[in-house]
């Protein structure tokens, strides 16, 4: 009878060489595993974009300060913000079309006049919360943008004298109740939840925004009124954009 001597070390070659069939399959499905990965977390993830006049920059505060009084005086925001130099801006705008309009109206006044893109995140689920915190915190940034919009509106509509002092305050008393339902609902899902005191500092500042509607109704000047809305209407934009961050 013929003798046969096992080969061992040609055997677990054998068994480790993956044939390659197999690794075209294996690599087909990396590929389409890659593909939906990109689909469902693109690289570039979306962001959210708010408008401003800027009149200009500046290097110093005391620079862009003093501009931002003038401009102050004469019914604009005059709001200073810091991203490496200190802008002066003049107000907030819902749209990029509305804030380049104005801009074109300023130009012969502001040469260096222009439109100012604040960019931030958005905001997508978290899967370290609860589909309820999920829900409150989405619904708390539509209100958010709510809130930006409907102060805006009612800015335009009183400068614009469509309406009185009055129908301005119990508009504002209206959006100020409307956006409690929200805040309150944030507030209960995160009370005890210490990861996200950054955010709940926020939403603090801008309910803190809704709160000043009443402090308004003290100012006798309503120039003076406009523009400190205007003012606190800019502010709560860059701090809605900073929640967004702090997610």
């Amino acid at each position: 009878m013929q003798s046969y001597n096992f080969d061992y070390n040609q055997y677990r070659k054998k068994i480790n060489t993956p044939k390659k069939s197999s690794l075209s399959i294996l690599c087909f499905l990396i590929l389409i595993c890659l593909g939906l990965a990109m689909f469902l977390y693109p690289n570039t993830i979306k962001k959210d974009e708010y408008y401003f006049v800027e009149i200009n920059s500046f290097l110093t505060y005391n620079e862009a300060s003093n501009l931002a009084n003038n401009i102050s005086a004469m019914n604009g925001a005059g709001y200073v913000y810091y991203d490496g130099k200190y802008r002066v801006f003049a107000a907030f705008y819902p749209t990029k079309e509305d804030a380049e309009k104005v801009c074109e109206n300023l130009i012969s006044n502001y040469p260096t006049c222009s439109v100012y893109t604040l960019k931030c995140d958005r905001f997508y689920k978290l899967n370290t919360l609860t589909d309820n915190q999920n829900k409150s915190i989405e619904d708390l940034l539509k209100a958010n943008v709510n809130l930006m919009n409907e102060v805006y509106k009612c800015i335009i509509n009183f400068d614009t004298n469509e309406i009185n002092i009055n129908r301005l305050f119990l508009n504002l008393e209206s959006i100020r109740s409307d956006y409690k339902r929200y805040s309150d609902a944030f507030f209960n899902q995160f009370n005890t939840n210490t990861k996200y005191n950054k955010a709940k500092k926020y939403v603090a500042k801008i309910v803190e925004f809704t709160d000043y509607f009443e402090q308004l109704k003290e100012e006798e000047n309503e120039q003076t009124i406009s523009q400190k809305l205007k003012y606190k209407l800019v502010k709560m934009v860059i701090d809605h954009s900073s929640l967004l961050d702090s997610f």
